[in-house]
């Protein structure tokens, strides 16, 4: 394929060369011209040297105008890729930043049910301490309220 493109190019600025040269080397081309400018009277030159002259001009003007645009895309490339430096230092430190808040929250759940496991362990520890407590001592609380008069009743067997 890049075979057939660079001969279809070379065919091109053959036929291209060709039909300048040819038409350029005709005798009217040869003949002269006076350029007209109303403060200066000029020589005159051949019609083929006008053309050659409008076409080095033309030429010089295109390749300011590419240099032109080929500084000013280099700059703004640059100024881009500082951005992009920039900004890939940012999304660095988010994803550390992010990092650690996952960490802290993997460990802040592991402390918890860590925790929970220490609820229960109490839990049960309370609920045991309670029934052995229930059963001894609220008997006893008991025998003691039955047996007691309320307050400013005299015992009449005392």
């Amino acid at each position: 394929m890049k075979l057939l493109k660079w001969i279809s190019v070379i065919a091109v600025t053959v036929t291209v060369t060709s039909i300048l040269l040819f038409t350029f080397t005709q005798p009217e081309f040869k003949a002269t011209a006076q350029i007209k400018i109303p403060w200066c009277n000029l020589p005159k030159y051949p019609i083929l040297m006008y053309v050659g002259a409008t076409f080095a001009i033309g030429l010089l003007l295109g390749f300011f105008a590419a240099a032109y645009y080929y500084i000013v895309g280099q700059a703004g490339i640059r100024a881009k890729k500082k951005e992009i430096k920039r900004l890939e230092g940012a999304v660095a430190d988010a994803n550390a930043e992010l990092e650690r808040t996952r960490d802290s929250a993997t460990q802040a759940k592991k402390e918890v049910k860590r925790l929970e496991g220490v609820i229960v362990e109490m839990t049960a520890e309370i609920d045991s301490l309670r029934d052995a407590a229930g059963s001894s001592g609220a008997g006893s609380r008991k025998k003691n309220t039955a047996s007691m008069k309320a307050v400013g009743e005299k015992d009449w067997l005392v």
